[in-house]
């Protein structure tokens, strides 16, 4: 895609990335005045089309934003300042807006007489990252890997249904170890800014924006002892679990297709055993990342701990101090080679070295010992036990269809029955006897049309099942539709 000078994309060639976004998106990030249109744009972007973007943007107003915002940023007034027809951006800020639309940052139509201004869908969702970066939200993943396990420990119940939430979990699963990396870049970031300057007080003061940046921010969260990698062994157990079972797996794939995840079941198999690796593989190799972080941090908090005793030992007098004493040694009458014995609070006559002068090391954290995954295999004969479990309790349910089929059964040709000549030959038949007497109670208008409960109150029926108050069952109508259960 190409973008003409009007904003609008032309065609032509396409590669992976500016073929969702137009070619010249960053050209105004390029420019000197490039700090100054990144604010704009953000600004832009959350005054307009955030959280709050419920209704479209007038090009007007937005033209009236910008203008408002010309003051603080003088970067772009100079951007235009070579431009003899304006030399104040402030004065027109409708050049500011097109170039951001010449640049595809905003894309213009018109409804009805009005022009309206939207964003391209790519362009709207690389803001919204941006917007995050440079917010810079702090990831609380104590909550995260909690909610994670609570999520994968609830997959087993009904695979077919919850197979979305196990793709929404490798997906957490990759963000956690992309935080971990970040986590990583930053203090490799700070290390090098620490590092890289001689002076005592600037590395102390770097030391400090590092603890507030990172070691308070990320780092803190997952060394405490509620961290959230107590949920780590019990997420690899499960995932492990659901990889060894094929029944499990097998709902998982047909759960992707159902929901549109995969477009065949070896596809989706596939995918499912992909992310459920991913999840395991994640999780079992955070340890590794959390050993990475403390090397960081024990290297970074060494240095700082010598450049708090150097700044102990040098303070801002000992080049004056040095001065005058090289100014009374010269003062002296002696030959050169002569030795002079000068006091100096420079040197440290006596001192004392003992087991207490020694650096203590910082303890390492407790890891705890790794648990044994194991891997459950489902007896076959518990399943069919469930299964016939289940259709038993199916058959002793009692239904309107039931009743009704029941009651015809007995009624034959008859318009009337008494409940003592109902025939009772199993559990189920007693259960529809019952709902027979309480036809009056059921919210069937199909049972209520065809049949009628008469109570005799006076006369007690016994069965070899229960005894109960008399009754009779009527026909209103012979009709054999259907009953609806």
């Amino acid at each position: 895609m190409q973008t003409a000078s009007n904003g609008k994309r032309e065609p032509g060639p396409r590669d992976a990335l500016f073929g969702h976004l137009p070619p010249s998106l960053f050209a105004v990030l390029a420019s000197p005045a490039r700090r100054d249109y990144a604010r704009l744009i953000l600004w832009v972007y959350r005054a307009f089309f955030g959280e709050h973007y419920t209704n479209p943007v007038r090009k007007d107003d937005l033209v009236a934003f910008i203008a408002t915002q010309i003051d603080r940023l003088s970067d772009i007034v100079d951007d235009f300042a070579s431009d003899a027809a304006n030399a104040d951006a402030s004065q027109n800020p409708l050049n500011v807006y097109l170039k951001l639309r010449q640049a595809g940052w905003l894309v213009e139509h018109t409804r009805g007489y009005v022009e309206m201004v939207d964003l391209d869908a790519s362009v709207s969702m690389l803001l919204e990252t941006l917007s995050a970066i440079e917010e810079g939200e702090a990831v609380h993943f104590g909550g995260t890997i909690a909610a994670l396990e609570s999520v994968i420990e609830r997959l087993g119940e009904n695979p077919l249904d919850k197979a979305s939430s196990l793709a929404d979990a490798a997906l957490r699963a990759r963000r956690f170890q992309q935080h971990l990396s970040a986590i990583i870049g930053n203090l490799r970031a700070h290390e090098q800014r620490i590092v890289s300057d001689p002076q005592p007080t600037t590395i102390l003061a770097r030391f400090f924006d590092f603890v507030e940046d990172v070691l308070i921010a990320d780092y803190r969260v997952i060394k405490t002892t509620n961290n959230p990698f107590r949920h780590r062994n019990r997420i690899i157990q499960m995932i492990s679990d659901y990889e060894h079972d094929a029944r499990i797996v097998g709902a998982f794939a047909q759960g992707y297709v159902a929901q549109g995840l995969a477009s065949s079941l070896d596809m989706a198999v596939s995918k499912v055993r992909q992310h459920l690796g991913q999840v395991k593989r994640i999780f079992d190799a955070a340890e590794d990342r959390l050993d990475d972080i403390d090397a960081f941090r024990s290297r970074l908090e060494q240095r700082i701990a010598r450049t708090v005793s150097y700044m102990n030992e040098v303070d801002g007098s000992t080049l004056l101090r040095i001065t005058h004493l090289l100014r009374d040694t010269a003062a002296l009458p002696l030959e050169w080679d002569a030795p002079v014995e000068v006091a100096s609070e420079l040197a440290d006559p006596v001192r004392a070295w003992g087991p207490e002068s020694l650096a203590t090391p910082a303890l390492r954290r407790v890891v705890a010992p790794p648990s044994p995954v194991r891997t459950s295999q489902i007896d076959p004969a518990l399943v069919a036990y469930d299964q016939t479990q289940k259709l038993y309790l199916l058959k002793l349910a009692v239904t309107p269809q039931k009743i009704a089929d029941y009651i015809e059964a007995n009624l034959g040709a008859r318009e009337r029955l008494d409940a003592d000549a109902f025939r009772i030959e199993s559990p189920e038949q007693a259960l529809l006897l019952q709902g027979a007497r309480q036809l009056d109670m059921y919210a069937s208008k199909e049972l209520s049309r065809r049949f009628r409960v008469v109570h005799e109150p006076g006369r007690v029926v016994e069965t070899d099942w229960s005894a109960f108050t008399a009754f009779r069952i009527e026909r209103l109508s012979s009709d054999p539709a259907s009953t609806k259960s």
